[in-house]
């Protein structure tokens, strides 16, 4: 069987970078300790002990190897990266990323602050070129051009989607196992339609890296991504999304990233949405994630994380499928889907709620003082929270 061109550079990308992320991640591990770059337990933590979070710096540097050393190692030089205006743009406002993220992994930046700097990483990449110049609609063969809301639509979507990433880093292995779903996704459609070969090999090399880092990331974790992990995997899908996905032709396949990506962006939407609603800023912290909702019905760790998985592969098999489908039908079950899913934590919430409530009242028929469920997660009444997020960052 020959193997195309194409799918060499996405097997070749994927195993080095897997290769380097087990190989760099120990060195993480030890500058973190040496550094002392340590996230400590807390109320509102699920770790019991320091855990190292310098381990976004092991999946930048597998990354890079995966898409730089190819040529370099004795393969053929086509099976390297093709080096555009946008490819050099990513390399300069990603490691811009990384470095924001490190940063605040050890200091503690402001909200604002990085939320300004996300912003000027996602211009620079504009600069170079990469932008969501136009939209297809649902009739076949219409494309909309955003005209001069290039700039601003594919700054909004890269930022968003970077932070998104970090909303859902709160149980050890969910953000690296997410990304290499949502990832994998977009390789297929991308190949399939003939789409970014580019984005092929980035998205492989993110796989590859995050792969690799699972190895010391599933729990029980030896060490974390940190802000500088995740706003990195979140800044990369974005951008890959916009180089392949958002430049089909077709309808059905502009909606794949939404819904390969869905858990994320319904977790943070939801997590705005209920500060908001507490008179909370939307940075403040709580427990209230998705993956703390699940562990709240009594599933262990690993079981809660395999459960989203599984969810996080369900939506992917749903977006390949719907990219060969009639517009109008994709929309449709998009929006079917998106209902379905807010159903369902609204019937989650309410579980919680009653089973909070009846351990409650059991407390206080047995004489004992009445306690929290959940030390230091702020419940409906309570008007503050404690701990900060970065717009946005992880829970871990």
């Amino acid at each position: 069987m020959i193997i195309s061109l194409v799918m060499q550079k996405i097997i070749i990308s994927f195993v080095i970078s897997a290769i380097a992320s087990v190989l760099l991640t120990p060195l993480a591990i030890k500058l973190s300790e040496y550094f002392k770059v340590l996230d400590r337990p807390s109320p509102r933590k699920i770790h019991s002990e320091p855990r190292g979070r310098l381990g976004g710096v092991a999946i930048y540097f597998a990354f890079l190897i995966g898409i730089l050393a190819p040529s370099q190692l004795g393969f053929p030089i086509e099976t390297s990266i093709s080096f555009d205006m946008s490819v050099v743009g990513f390399l300069l406002s990603s490691l811009i990323i990384v470095i924001l993220g490190v940063f605040d992994d050890k200091y503690d930046l402001t909200p604002r602050f990085k939320f300004f700097v996300q912003i000027l990483a996602a211009t620079i990449l504009v600069t170079f070129g990469l932008k969501i110049e136009m939209i297809s609609g649902i009739n076949p063969g219409t494309r909309f051009d955003l005209g001069v809301f290039k700039i601003p639509a594919t700054i909004f979507w890269v930022v968003a989607i970077t932070n998104m990433i970090n909303f859902i880093d709160g149980l050890d292995g969910l953000a690296a196992g997410i990304t290499v779903i949502a990832s994998l996704t977009l390789i297929i459609i991308n190949y399939l339609d003939k789409l970014s070969i580019n984005s092929c090999v980035m998205l492989a090399s993110t796989a590859g890296a995050c792969v690799g880092f699972l190895k010391y990331n599933f729990h029980p974790a030896k060490v974390f991504m940190g802000d500088g992990g995740a706003t990195f995997l979140g800044f990369t899908l974005g951008v890959t999304s916009v180089m392949g996905a958002f430049k089909s032709a077709t309808f059905a396949i502009v909606l794949v990233p939404f819904l390969a990506l869905l858990i994320p962006i319904f977790d943070m939407i939801y997590a705005i949405l209920r500060r908001i609603t507490r008179e909370i800023p939307p940075h403040i912290a709580d427990k209230e994630h998705l993956h703390h909702q699940f562990l709240e019905l009594g599933l262990s760790h690993k079981q809660a994380v395999i459960v989203l998985y599984i969810i996080a592969l369900s939506l992917s098999f749903f977006s390949i499928g719907m990219s060969k489908i009639n517009n109008i039908k994709a929309m449709f079950l998009l929006l079917l889907i998106c209902l379905l899913f807010i159903i369902g934590m609204i019937r989650m919430r309410h579980i919680i709620n009653a089973n909070r409530s009846a351990a409650a009242k059991k407390l206080m028929e047995d004489g004992a003082p009445k306690k929290e469920i959940e030390p230091g997660a702020p419940k409906p009444e309570d008007k503050s929270g404690p701990g900060e997020e970065t717009p946005p960052a992880g829970d871990k």
